[in-house]
């Protein structure tokens, strides 16, 4: 790291092509992602991910956890500092953490999905058509912390490498496969090849009290968003519709806090 060369132009080709990446088209074009933040970078490295480059605030590195990341052993990533307005203009933060990670991104087809090992005890997630960065992000934290074997969005959902979301899920990315984009027909037809039950949250009638579902593993419970619910293609192909009893007032619950109490409950059963 040679702290003699620092980035202080907004014009600079690196500085611009992160400020361009909290752009969805962007990412795709370029085929990278931005991470922001001590911890999610830590969380990156230790999962195997190495960014391209940890870009560094001239401000951060009097903190002794950044020079800790920066000078880690084996650390492959090449280190660049910026100064601390460049960092401000770059990052999508009110208050920069002064630690960003450009990474590359990887596979998040289908087709990734056959690297996870599915038997007895599968778990998967499926968010579908959730638009909310906040709560797509907190339903890939949460399925992370239940031990969910892969989570799965749909068309129409939040960008998985959306600064938002990458906040909300505090480096769960890096933990667990995360599919983009998937086709409804597409995964059902892999969900039946693979001998997987899917159970579809739904405030309908007809749907059983989360407490009473028959919720047996290997299984893939899916979430739909507040707005439209799960949509008709998993609902009508879905073998439980389960609901969370609700005696309050409250219409509904938020689609995340839904997910959390959904996944214990499945993790109590076949955990």
């Amino acid at each position: 790291m040679n702290r003699s060369v620092v980035i202080t132009s907004r014009h600079n080709s690196l500085v611009k092509l992160v400020r361009a990446l909290g752009s969805k088209r962007t990412r795709e074009a370029e085929g990278f992602f931005v991470i922001e933040g001590h911890k999610v970078i830590n969380e990156a490295l230790s999962s195997g991910v190495s960014p391209e480059k940890i870009i560094v605030a001239e401000q951060a590195l009097a903190h002794a956890a950044v020079t800790e990341l920066v000078h880690r052993p084996g650390l492959k990533s090449e280190v660049v500092i910026v100064s601390d307005d460049v960092m401000e203009y770059m990052s999508e933060t009110e208050t920069p953490p002064g630690l960003l990670g450009l990474v590359r991104m990887q596979e998040t087809g289908l087709g990734s999905l056959a690297a996870v090992k599915t038997g007895p005890g599968t778990l998967l997630v499926i968010i579908d058509g959730v638009q909310d960065p906040g709560n797509t992000g907190t339903i890939i934290r949460t399925a992370d912390a239940f031990g969910v074997d892969a989570v799965i969005t749909t068309g129409g959902c939040a960008d998985i490498y959306n600064g938002k979301v990458l906040r909300a899920a505090m480096g769960s990315v890096f933990h667990l496969p995360v599919v983009r984009d998937a086709e409804p027909s597409d995964l059902l037809t892999l969900l039946r090849e693979k001998g997987i039950s899917v159970a579809a949250t739904s405030p309908g009638d007809i749907a059983v009290p989360l407490s009473e579902a028959r919720l047996e593993r290997p299984l893939a419970v899916v979430f739909g968003s507040e707005a439209r619910g799960v949509s008709p293609e998993f609902t009508k192909a879905a073998d439980v519709l389960v609901k969370i009893p609700m005696p309050g007032k409250a219409e509904s619950l938020n689609v995340a806090v839904a997910a959390g109490i959904t996944l214990y409950e499945a993790f109590c059963r076949g955990g």
